[in-house]
């Protein structure tokens, strides 16, 4: 902090896989940081944003904000979205003591006194959406949700209030993170017949469930906690009209600090699409503003102090600071979608609600008998103190005295006696539970003098005092290690006056048992605390995570468990392969699929462990052909290692904004590639431009590429035209066959990637321009630089920024099976035909065949026996083309079968042109053998009708006898 400034952090994942969403948050948080300065700032001082990218990375957070509070000394942060990165920060703030303002809803069952949670919990949002939609929309409920934490622990709350208020659950589903297939459950749903579908799925999910909800024509409305302005804007508004939600804040709300807001919003930002997450964030540094106004100082203690209790006036109205746990009263609403995507509020509170981070804080005033409380508490203790109590019971063991344990409170959880039968005055004396050893007189006992003086103290006078105690004497000893200030609880030693044991206390050697105990159960709950965190921390990943150690499941994560109980057999198969993997990588990756599903797995090896994650890319029936202007890395078809390898290195491309080469064979899919790195690349919403430089005429390709004036040659357009560099305009040039661009307007090309700026043919006037350029050749472009002399070296080098160098089909052949099935079920989908397999054969025959033409070849050949296989529902070698199946005999001489025994189990073939006639005549003649000349058993068996079969035999000239 500088004299005239307050710096603060602004910590929000730019980029990464949230970054959508959190960027509007660091857009709110700086409007709010603009317009507190141009009001003078908070007690004369400028508040000085200080921008900090996690990139959705839980452990780039932490460091990150240790960086903020170290080296940037901001008064505190404002920022974080995801619950694993608020604990994972959560060690470091309070290291430095330094507060987080948390602009996020969540589960609640959290409260930090390093923490402001300036968004809703599940009852500010659910308490009166529940009766709402009860009262409106119907009874029966159907709940939908993400796997992870929020959906489970909301829907939990859901099934309280359904409960309360007279309704039902009458189905509970949850998908991964990211699915987008819903048919099944749309399904489920639909047997099922409830009044409402509650969702909490988020992301990609949330908007492929209401398009698919609407697709399948459900009358049924959907109510969600979840969904918000910016789920919405991303789909049409015919998807989401009619669907309600519960926020504290919806941008069409009518007063004027939000029509300000959303002025200020759409004045700086250019949109109104503002949800409730934004003006938490939004909201959030004006609270901070404001306790730095009263508090005069900016120290954490004064900060929090001054935020006790302080109200401010929103966007959503009123809001108030908690007085005891640091959330917020926030106002809860209920809004429909209109037909134009935008919520209409139809129901508000009248106040704020207050926050209730533990939902087992409202369950506990419904709780009945004081008797059963008293057990639950009693249980809750005894697991608190589990291990600790193990460790003394080990210890005391082979000790003459009879031992009891009594917590910071003084409540007795456990007497453990030496081996002797304890004695019945005293086990009836110290009942389990009571916490009368801390008040008088037993307050004067060696147990109630260590328990309010935490020192190890001894009564040598008897008991006489206490009631049933007048033969025994007590010492107390707090059990603590030298780490803490305040004991575990109390060790508390009874021996009979006059007894064959009355030889006094070891009180020395008895309070080291006690520390050392301490100590081991300090280490325990600190490793136990680090493993919570970690689960919770990987429970929030999108992918299931597996950690193996020596070939074994040494740990898994929620979403780990999930996949393990679905996709059992497909989970241990490539956990069998990646411990049996001897390769030295350190991280690589692999795909396996089932019937249904296709994984990318990712494999990182670290000393003894293997650390896996698998992503699901999507089940392996797509809605037909895959539309190219969406294609991303992981609609690339192929499990090979070396195929993963370039496709990871795609995805790194992406990333960036270097030019890329491919350089591949012709056929191995350079644009699919490009399309790829495109659509998943910061450009992805700007222009795709492809153009072949190898069929364009060499006196046209100048003007193609860079445009041309009116007049500049004959048949130029009147008022000239713009080239492909100028269409591609803030987006991506894919230039493929760049080894055949002429050598003169390779100069040209280069001029423009370095000056950024295009001239039209027949102009003059430079034109600006942004382009990536992704270029392809399937020619060795260093020897056509050494010995041809026919491309550019310095162009070669602008390049040749990011290399990719695609993996040849025949390289790869492990992938045909995949690849084929792939390309036929494409076909089955586009043509509305019954899907179709490949028989053993067929597959075994494309597996040995060498692939010079590559995937295109493959396609090609794919679908040219998708046709030729016509009604059968398999397709066989006879569907495949002659040249590859005679290409395969020639290269085994001596060991070619006969074509009548090769062809007898197989289908019919619709049409084979030229080569193979005479097998496919041999295939009719063998069949009608073998039916004895009956035509419809010979049509059956060949799988067409008997019309096409009679044109078969006419076409061939084959004559039969009569039936």
């Amino acid at each position: 902090m500088q004299g005239g400034e307050l710096k603060v952090g602004i910590l929000f994942s730019l980029t990464g896989p949230t970054g959508i969403t959190e960027r509007g948050q660091y857009q709110a948080s700086l409007l709010a940081i603009r317009q507190i300065n141009e009001q003078g700032g908070a007690n004369g001082k400028r508040l000085i944003p200080i921008v900090e990218d996690i990139a959705s990375d839980p452990c780039l957070a932490a460091q990150k904000a240790e960086k903020l509070i170290v080296s940037d000394r901001v008064a505190a942060i404002v920022g974080l979205y995801t619950s694993a990165c608020r604990k994972m920060a959560i060690p470091v703030l309070e290291k430095h003591d330094t507060l987080l303002f948390y602009p996020t809803l969540y589960e609640g069952a959290e409260q930090h006194r390093n923490i402001f949670y300036c968004g809703s919990l599940p009852n500010q949002q659910l308490l009166h959406f529940i009766p709402w939609i009860i009262g409106h929309l119907g009874k029966s409920f159907y709940l939908i949700g993400s796997d992870y934490i929020y959906p489970r622990e909301t829907n939990r709350y859901i099934r309280h209030l359904v409960d309360s208020c007279g309704g039902s659950i009458i189905g509970e589903t949850y998908v991964a993170l990211g699915d987008t297939k819903f048919s099944q459950h749309l399904q489920d749903i639909r047997r099922a017949s409830p009044d409402v579908i509650f969702s909490t799925l988020v992301g990609d999910s949330a908007g492929a469930f209401y398009q698919q909800h609407y697709q399948y024509g459900f009358k049924q409305p959907i109510a969600s906690s979840i969904t918000a302005e910016t789920e919405i804007s991303a789909i049409q508004p015919s998807y989401a009209a009619g669907h309600y939600s519960s926020f504290p804040y919806f941008n069409t709300i009518d007063n004027p600090a939000n029509r300000q807001f959303v002025s200020e919003y759409r004045r700086t930002y250019g949109t109104d699409t503002i949800s409730s997450v934004m003006e938490n964030a939004y909201n959030s540094v004006f609270l901070l503003a404001e306790a730095l106004r009263r508090s005069k100082e900016a120290s954490t203690d004064a900060i929090r102090r001054a935020l006790s209790g302080l109200k401010l006036e929103a966007p959503q109205g009123q809001i108030v600071v908690d007085h005891k746990n640091q959330h917020l009263w926030l106002n809860s609403r209920i809004a429909r979608v209109d037909d134009s995507g935008r919520f209409q509020i139809v129901w508000e509170s009248e106040t704020p609600l207050p926050p209730v981070p533990f939902f087992e804080a409202e369950q506990k005033q419904t709780d009945a008998g004081q008797e059963e409380l008293f057990r639950d508490v009693l249980e809750k203790r005894l697991t608190r103190n589990e291990f600790l109590l193990k460790e003394l019971k080990k210890a005391t063991g082979f000790l003459p005295f009879t031992f009891a344990f009594f917590d910071p409170e003084g409540v007795l959880l456990d007497v453990f006696p030496d081996e002797t039968p304890p004695d019945p005055e005293l086990l009836r004396l110290l009942r389990l539970g009571g916490s009368q050893w801390i008040r008088h007189p037993l307050d004067k006992s060696g147990i109630g003098l260590a328990l309010t003086g935490h020192t190890p103290s001894y009564t040598s006078a008897d008991l006489r005092e206490i009631p049933g105690l007048p033969s025994w004497t007590s010492a107390g000893l707090p059990v603590k290690s030298e780490a803490d200030t305040v004991p575990m609880g109390v060790l508390g030693v009874f021996i009979k006056k006059g007894g064959e044991d009355d030889a006094g206390y070891p009180l020395e050697s008895l309070s080291r048992l006690a520390a050392a105990c301490a100590e081991l159960t300090r280490k325990h709950d600190d490793y136990f605390s680090l493993s919570k965190m970690m689960q919770d921390v990987s429970d929030q990943l999108s992918k299931s995570l597996f950690v193996l150690r020596k070939g074994k499941i040494a740990f898994h994560n929620e979403a780990g468990r999930n996949l393990l109980s679905r996709k059992r057999d497909l989970v241990h198969s490539a956990l069998s392969d990646i411990a049996s993997d001897n390769r030295e990588e350190a991280n690589y990756m692999m795909r396996k699929q089932d019937s249904d599903s296709l994984y990318e797995i990712q494999i990182v090896k670290k000393t003894e462990f293997h650390y896996v994650y698998f992503k699901q890319l999507g089940h392996r029936a797509t809605p037909g052909r895959r539309d190219k202007n969406k294609l991303t890395t992981k609609e690339l078809i192929g499990s090979d290692g070396n195929f993963l390898r370039t496709v990871s290195l795609a995805k790194s491309a992406a990333k960036t904004n270097a030019n890329v080469l491919l350089l591949g064979e012709s056929g191995t899919g350079k644009e699919l590639f490009a399309r790829a790195i495109h659509n998943e690349s910061a450009r992805r919403d700007k222009p795709f431009i492809a153009i072949n430089c190898a069929a364009i005429p060499k006196e046209l390709i100048n003007a193609e590429l860079f445009g041309y004036m009116e007049g500049a040659f004959t048949g130029a357009k009147k008022g000239g035209n713009a080239g492909k560099f100028e269409a591609a305009n803030g987006g991506t040039l894919f230039l493929d066959e760049i080894g055949d661009m002429p050598f003169e307007l390779q100069a040209t090309l280069l001029r423009v990637l370095q000056e950024k700026e295009v001239i039209r043919v027949g102009g003059h006037k430079p034109i600006p321009v942004d382009v990536r350029i992704i270029a392809a050749t399937n020619k060795n472009l260093n020897q056509e630089i050494a010995y041809n002399g026919s491309f550019r070296s310095d162009l070669f080098y602008r390049l040749n920024v990011f290399t990719i160098e695609l993996v040849p089909l025949r390289e790869r052949i492990g992938d045909v099976a995949e690849l084929s099935a792939h390309f036929i079920e494409e076909l089955s989908i586009e043509t509305g035909r019954p899907a179709k397999e490949i028989s053993p054969e067929a597959i075994k025959v494309l597996m040995d065949y060498s692939w010079q033409g590559n995937i295109r070849e493959l396609h090609n050949v794919m679908e040219r026996a998708f046709y030729l296989s016509d009604r059968s529902p398999h397709i066989k070698v006879i569907h495949l083309p002659q040249y590859i199946v005679h290409s395969l005999q020639n290269e085994q001489p001596g060991n070619q079968p006969n074509l009548a025994e090769m062809f007898q189990n197989f289908d019919h073939i619709k049409e084979i042109k030229q080569k193979g006639e005479e097998s496919e005549r041999n295939v009719y003649i063998q069949a009608l053998i073998r039916n004895k000349g009956n035509i419809s058993r010979t049509a059956k068996s060949l799988g067409i009708s008997r019309t096409t079969l009679y044109r078969k035999l006419e076409e061939y000239q084959i004559k039969i006898g009569k039936e």
